[in-house]
């Protein structure tokens, strides 16, 4: 399913209510590209509409909580749009202003306590045709839902430092040591969503970087990742400084044999992301068990397009699959999204070995790792960080398209 058809249906099944938590609320392709946007974002358009008719029913009401403030030109347009019309009621959040650094960088949306999604897809047209995506799309599931609603909640009161604390007292139902057990594709499976930063988890929530970390060392054969950054870094600090919890799991797994393979992308600060996974990769046969194996991704743009175009078209997947567990998640891979201030999420899935969900996600990311869009991290470090030869290096992005000079790169 696509990650419209699943957003699509969950605006149309609700009933009574919708909660979004927002990085950005850019569905019209116009606030970015102009006359342009009806070529591209047909279907963010689709959706707007669909919410602006929705909001406006007198049974459902739609809460939105949204980062602030904006990267990118556009980035809160549509949300602002929105609470105009009356369609939806919308919050704000400058999460620097309150936990002193940080963005407000969760993706779900929530539909009448019983429905949602959540995943790497920002509320945005260029998630929907432009971007690789992947989210979990869950129905009927009341009690998973009401835990992402306390999670929701925390959002919803972080102005209000009051609300917000009762909010975090509120206890998480599940967590990695105590699962929700379902049934999933009719076989025996385990839940839960994971959460960062530290300070803002429900009481008992899992840390999503102790999910993620928890999970490599689990991982017995195979260990496969797809996230568009990798950085063992603080890459938004200033000095930048070490993030190594991850980065020494995936070499533990390396050494004790478990086979690793990492597809990322290199848009952002390349230089420098390439040569610390060229680190990784050296580890590969280090020993007779010892594989690890990295690719650069491109989607493929065309020869003389439109310049905004080429640069959107980009992996932005965030998850993992070992033997046994999937997890889909909301952060990029490296310090910044798991300590400090910045939201995540992630929700983990467990089953046996081979399990039916488990080789689905296998297949996903197998599909991605043979594709002709995969390139060997020594010929993308050759001919596009070296030497900018090749026609699948990631293009440069235009300074214009910031909201603000002083707006980083946070995706």
């Amino acid at each position: 399913m696509s990650t419209f058809s699943a957003w699509k249906q969950l605006i149309e099944m609700s009933t009574r209510e919708l909660d979004i938590a927002a990085y950005k609320s850019s569905l019209q392709g116009k606030h970015v590209l102009g006359d342009m946007g009806q070529m591209y974002s047909a279907e963010g358009d689709y959706l707007y509409n669909l919410l602006l008719e929705t909001g406006r029913k007198e049974n459902i009401k739609i809460r939105m909580i949204e980062n602030y403030p904006p990267k990118d030109k556009g980035d809160n347009a549509d949300g602002i749009i929105l609470q105009n019309f009356g369609s939806v009621y919308r919050r704000s959040v400058d999460i620097e202003k309150i936990l002193g650094r940080g963005k407000m960088h969760s993706k779900f949306i929530l539909s009448d306590n019983e429905h949602f999604y959540l995943g790497s897809a920002n509320l945005d047209w260029r998630s929907l045709n432009q971007k690789m995506e992947l989210g979990i799309l869950t129905e009927n599931c009341e009690c998973l839902a009401q835990d992402l609603k306390r999670i929701f909640k925390v959002y919803w009161e972080l102005p209000n430092s009051t609300q917000m604390k009762r909010a975090i007292d509120v206890h998480a139902a599940y967590n990695k040591e105590r699962p929700l057990k379902i049934n999933m594709y009719g076989e025996d499976a385990e839940i839960y969503i994971a959460t960062s930063p530290k300070q803002l988890n429900n009481k008992g929530r899992t840390w999503d970087l102790d999910a993620i970390v928890s999970e490599i060392d689990a991982a017995q054969t195979t260990l496969d990742i797809h996230v568009m950054d990798y950085f063992p870094l603080f890459l938004y600090r200033k000095p930048r400084t070490h993030f190594d919890s991850i980065d020494d799991a995936l070499r533990r797994a390396i050494v004790r044999g478990v086979k690793v393979r990492l597809l990322a992308a290199a848009l952002h600060y390349p230089k420098i992301g390439t040569r610390f996974l060229k680190s990784l990769e050296s580890l590969n046969n280090m020993n007779e068990n010892a594989t690890i194996q990295v690719k650069i991704f491109k989607v493929p743009t065309q020869q003389n397009g439109n310049i905004l175009i080429n640069r959107e078209r980009r992996t932005h997947n965030k998850f993992m699959v070992t033997d046994t567990t999937v997890l889909v998640g909301t952060s990029n891979w490296a310090g910044d999204y798991f300590v400090g201030g910045t939201t995540g999420a992630a929700v983990v899935i467990k089953q046996h070995r081979n399990g039916a969900f488990v080789q689905e996600i296998k297949d996903i990311f197998q599909r991605s790792w043979s594709s002709e869009y995969a390139h060997g991290l020594n010929e993308y470090f050759e001919k596009c960080v070296l030497r900018h030869t090749a026609d699948f290096c990631e293009a440069t992005k235009d300074p214009s398209l910031f909201a603000s000079p002083e707006n980083i790169e946070f995706e």
